[in-house]
């Protein structure tokens, strides 16, 4: 099935869940009583799905060519890596200079730790090397692109395997461990002997996006009526919003995720599009969920630990209004100096040829 236009519910729906994560963050670093989405973690369950069923949707346009398997994989996964490369880099180096300023470390320990968050740099920390975290939030894209970087080939080669038997069997044994483990999702760097159990939520969420990708291609949702799909999907996303701000304990967080699954291949389906969601401001929103996500760190660091005396509400709002204007400034930067830098290019190897 081809894929269609962009679909501007998906990208309200990615700002609408960075704006959840990073509050739940910035809630661990206060200490307000009664904070909103205190379970906001679970925010990253929705992108992790979204991303595997994207990773699918985006390697069933790609043609299987043995001979050039290796080849392709690598091309593929490389232009992943380089359209997520100069935000990361943005903002890793803001932290890291802020943390120079801040902690006043002199040319020596400055460094030694450069040299410690060269994993960060490289987006691996999820790998388990990562001595310096700058970046700590930044496990998920780590655990995104490794994940990513292994099944490509398999997904190339072997794709009736890859759907029918892989994806199934990584969702089920990774997330029957995670649950075996504790009964949340809420736990990402502990080592278990081969990776860190963030590594295994990502392995099989992303399996999880791909089968739900697999279900989209098949047309099963289309089969249900367009009113009754749309009351499903705003029910499952209530549920889960619910959920992320502790409003309700009926479910656990592992029965979340497979309502976010359910939530998520309704929303790709254009019989439940929203056609007014499908702008260019839509469109941007999503776009800024990306550095959002990258910037609370940065941004948390700095407003955090001011005392406004106007109490929680004003606190967190005034935080996520700074986190979207360094968002913007992240932007407007950095893809003014790619064009600027896409252009001298362009221009070097006019005067060459």
């Amino acid at each position: 099935m081809k894929s269609s236009a962009r679909n501007g519910k998906i990208d309200l729906l990615k700002f609408v869940f960075a704006v959840i994560i990073i509050i739940y963050h910035f809630n661990k670093a206060t200490t307000y009583p009664q904070p909103i989405f205190t379970r906001g973690y679970i925010g990253v369950e929705f992108f992790f799905v979204t991303s595997g069923f994207l990773f699918a949707q985006s390697l069933s346009r790609l043609s299987c060519r043995k001979a050039t398997l290796i080849d392709d994989s690598f091309a593929f996964m490389k232009r992943k890596f380089i359209s997520l490369f100069p935000y990361h880099f943005f903002f890793l180096l803001a932290t890291l200079i802020f943390c120079i300023i801040h902690y006043h470390w002199d040319t020596e320990r400055s460094f030694v730790q450069i040299i410690k968050c060269i994993p960060d740099l490289l987006m691996l920390r999820i790998n388990g090397i990562s001595s310096l975290t700058l970046l700590g939030h930044e496990w998920y894209l780590s655990a995104m692109l490794i994940v990513m970087f292994i099944l490509t080939p398999i997904a190339l080669q072997y794709r009736s395997f890859f759907f029918r038997f892989l994806c199934p069997v990584l969702t089920v044994f990774c997330l029957g461990f995670l649950y075996q483990q504790k009964h949340n999702l809420d736990f990402v760097t502990e080592w278990i002997g081969l990776c860190t159990t963030g590594f295994l939520r990502g392995t099989g969420e992303i399996a999880l996006g791909c089968l739900c990708y697999a279900v989209y291609d098949k047309k099963l949702p289309e089969r249900l009526p367009k009113w009754l799909l749309s009351a499903i999907e705003l029910f499952l996303y209530a549920v889960i919003l619910l959920h992320a701000n502790r409003m309700t304990t009926i479910v656990n967080d592992y029965a979340i995720l497979f309502l976010t699954a359910i939530a998520v291949t309704i929303s790709f389906t254009s019989k439940a599009s929203f056609g007014f969601l499908n702008n260019r401001f839509v469109y941007f929103l999503g776009k800024l969920s990306y550095p959002i996500y990258l910037s609370q760190i940065f941004v948390r660091q700095i407003i955090a630990p001011i005392d406004f005396g106007l109490g929680y509400a004003f606190h967190v709002a005034f935080y996520v209004v700074c986190v979207i204007v360094v968002s913007l400034l992240c932007i407007l930067l950095v893809d003014n100096l790619l064009k600027l830098t896409k252009k001298t290019s362009g221009e070097v190897a006019k005067i060459n040829h």
